[in-house]
């Protein structure tokens, strides 16, 4: 009895698969033996080879990736859930995926659309303007360093992105960002966000008498802060070590250390 590892076995199920009725040694001709490290090595050669092609998609596909779960049906149903509980009447008519079309006439219209709406949602600070700003008068008044200011509006700032699914869902779209609709929404993003950043940053430079270091501007600052902090959620989602505050104090962390010295350096006394 052959083994059913046995090459001639394996090589002619693939044959008869296709339809074909050959001989093992025509098989063996055909096909040349590989071992098992010589097959896994050609699988992950081509694969990573076709990861590479998908972040240089400029297709509609590359729109729908990382929200291919999401498909128009499945949202009628959830808006209809939604409609009924508020009116609070469970025989409300329901939402058609017929009058979506109307307003979507593609399922990578929807998508592109849902993109924008979920960087607008996220281009807010955690916590918001007026509660990081009400925050860096009363760390003036209590003594407080601006250190210690900035470490615990970011602090918040971390710990929420660290659960928000939203945020995760941003940051799978960069691979994709070769498709022009993904690239304005995320450029759509990183502008909304950073003009409120620089508003409260230019908050806390004002309580703490600081004005940026030329030639720098508070643009710069906002700008690199904000890409520091999305690298270490990034490793921090990863499950990434050595993330903690190597001074070990409560509510610091690595990224906080990392952007006070930012900070720092981007700054002077006005």
């Amino acid at each position: 009895m052959r083994s059913v590892n046995a090459p001639v076995h394996t090589e002619l199920t693939i044959m008869q698969w296709e339809g074909k009725d050959m001989t093992a040694d025509a098989v063996r001709r055909r096909l040349p033996r590989r071992s098992p490290e010589e097959t896994r090595a050609l699988m992950l050669e081509a694969a990573t080879k076709l990861v590479c092609a998908g972040a240089s998609d400029t297709s509609e596909a590359a729109v729908s990736a990382a929200l291919a779960h999401i498909r128009v049906k499945r949202v009628t149903e959830e808006a209809t859930r939604i409609m009924r509980e508020r009116l609070g009447d469970d025989t409300a008519p329901a939402i058609t995926t017929g009058s979506i079309y109307q307003i979507w006439p593609a399922q990578a219209d929807f998508q592109a659309d849902l993109l924008f709406h979920l960087t607008s949602r996220q281009a807010e600070l955690v916590p918001g303007l007026p509660e990081s700003i009400r925050r860096f008068k009363e760390a003036v008044d209590s003594g407080t360093t601006w250190q210690e200011a900035l470490n615990d509006v970011l602090t918040d700032n971390h710990e929420n992105h660290r659960v928000d699914p939203i945020y995760r869902v941003l940051l799978g779209f960069y691979a994709s960002a070769a498709n022009p609709r993904v690239r304005d929404a995320l450029g759509h993003y990183g502008e909304s966000f950073t003009e409120v950043a620089c508003e409260a940053y230019q908050a806390l430079l004002d309580a703490y008498g600081l004005r940026m270091r030329a030639p720098y501007k508070v643009e710069h600052l906002a700008t690199t802060i904000a890409a520091l902090l999305d690298g270490f959620h990034m490793r921090w989602i990863a499950g990434h070590l050595n993330l903690e505050d190597p001074e070990g104090e409560d509510r610091w962390s690595l990224a906080t250390r990392a952007a006070v010295m930012v900070f720092d350096q981007f700054t002077e006394p006005a």
